[in-house]
């Protein structure tokens, strides 16, 4: 289970690619709120194989990655060849909760289907206040939160997850420093029988004072 967190070798090549085809919906309403520009430079946490970057942000005018394994460093630079080669492109390995880049580089900071990892939420998010520009706008996806209505003990359990609610969310941003806090939520795709997959979805955005 600690592959989902840290993808690691072989089986977590497979299990990234996999996970880009199963989290398309996140991926999806998480693109729908960026309103990137040409302008922008974006740090993604947690990019996995970037293939996210790769469909939804190649247009930015500077892309980087932070990733917690250094298997899916190699992954996304494969990926993302073409990126990476010309320059506009770089993905480093290391936590978030001590970012490798300097104050106020980027525009916008996303993490999708990772905050529930950070084994330090609020030294993180305070080094992400710290790298981005003022104005700046932080985007964060978790597909199972405590609003969702879903007992998900055996998730918490299993992958060793820490849940979140809209409400705890905003305090933790707000604590932060970020401001225009808004909580957006989303449904999943369909399961036959079986119903919503994700019936209530959480993307999160905040913007830097």
């Amino acid at each position: 289970m600690s592959q989902f967190a840290k993808p690691t070798g072989f089986f977590g090549k497979i299990l990234a690619k996999g996970m880009a085809w199963g989290h398309k919906d996140f991926y999806k309403n998480t693109a729908k709120v960026l309103n990137l520009t040409r302008d922008d430079t974006y740090l993604e946490i947690g990019f996995g194989s970037g293939l996210f970057i790769k469909k939804y942000v190649s247009h930015v005018s500077k892309i980087a990655g932070l990733d917690y394994s250094e298997d899916m460093v190699k992954l996304a630079n494969d990926i993302n060849k073409i990126l990476v080669e010309s320059g506009k492109a770089e993905f480093k390995q290391g936590d978030v909760s001590s970012i490798p880049w300097d104050n106020t580089e980027f525009s916008i900071v996303v993490a999708i289907e990772t905050f529930f990892f950070w084994s330090e939420p609020e030294k993180s998010l305070k080094e992400i206040y710290r790298v981005l520009k003022p104005g700046g706008r932080l985007v964060i996806e978790m597909a199972y939160n405590k609003d969702d209505g879903i007992n998900h003990m055996k998730h918490i359990k299993k992958m060793n997850l820490r849940l979140y609610s809209g409400d705890e969310m905003k305090k933790l941003l707000k604590e932060s420093g970020f401001i225009e806090i808004i909580i957006n939520y989303y449904k999943g795709f369909i399961i036959p029988i079986k119903g919503y997959l994700v019936p209530k979805g959480m993307v999160v955005v905040a913007i830097k004072k």
